[in-house]
């Protein structure tokens, strides 16, 4: 981490394709502390709209993982999907919508502390 303080925080917001058969998928989504998404089962798990997520999921899957594990000059970890800018624990509007204490978040890592991967 090169020595910087880590004040970054994970919304727990999830996105993810649920498989219903060999040739049927729906979509599954939520939030911090397992909250239903708002896009939470968008398109239905059958008939002819589960055939055609689940055909349009496969070939984002095969694109996502030839952007991810090609190593081009712009693609590959760790900021495929992720943005390189975070927002800082000052200003972070998920932990003041929870009244969360920054300061006892920022006394819980402190610089030079290691941090096992």
């Amino acid at each position: 981490m090169e020595g910087k303080e880590c004040n970054a925080v994970y919304d727990g917001y999830s996105y993810y394709p649920m498989y219903m058969s060999p040739g049927h998928a729906t979509c599954m989504s939520h939030l911090h502390d397992f909250e239903p998404a708002p896009n939470n089962h968008w398109v239905s798990g059958y008939g002819l709209f589960g055939k055609t997520y689940f055909g349009w999921q496969q070939g984002a899957n095969v694109k996502d993982g030839i952007a991810y594990s090609s190593l081009d000059k712009n693609h590959g970890p760790p900021h495929k999907h992720f943005n390189a800018r975070f927002d800082p624990l000052e200003h972070n509007e998920y932990l003041e919508s929870k009244n969360v204490d920054v300061e006892a978040l920022k006394s819980i890592h402190k610089k030079g502390d290691v941090v096992p991967a």
